[in-house]
């Protein structure tokens, strides 16, 4: 039951956001929800309420993040996304953007590789 609930909210925050989520994201979504350590957050899904990857994606959209991208962290003057417009093979990279930046820099193959090096430092 607890498994169906997730992939709803999975499903849930594609719907919301317009977008199809990279195996990686959804396998974090599944494991751990949200949350992070040693200070790095990562936004995720959790059961009730609004996502905080949906609640940060339309925030910051108000102030030009590109539909395509997804926060799931916030670093004060600016935000990691999920580049979901370059999903291939069920992965996408992790772009670093900032209000100024329209394309954001592309920073990390994929979040795995995003996760090792953020919680390696």
């Amino acid at each position: 039951m607890i498994f169906e609930e997730i992939n709803s909210r999975i499903s849930d925050i594609e719907k919301r956001l317009n977008v199809k989520l990279p195996e990686s994201y959804k396998w974090f979504l599944r494991e751990y929800g949200t949350g992070g350590v040693f200070g790095i957050e990562i936004f995720g899904g959790g059961l009730r309420g609004v996502s905080t990857c949906v609640r940060e994606t339309e925030e910051w959209r108000k102030y030009g993040l590109p539909m395509e991208f997804v926060v799931i962290q916030n670093y004060g003057s600016g935000v990691y996304c999920l580049d979901t417009s370059r999903l291939a093979n069920n992965e996408c990279p992790i772009i670093d953007w900032e209000q100024d930046d329209e394309d954001g820099i592309n920073e990390y193959e994929n979040l795995y590789t995003f996760l090792v090096e953020k919680f390696s430092k």
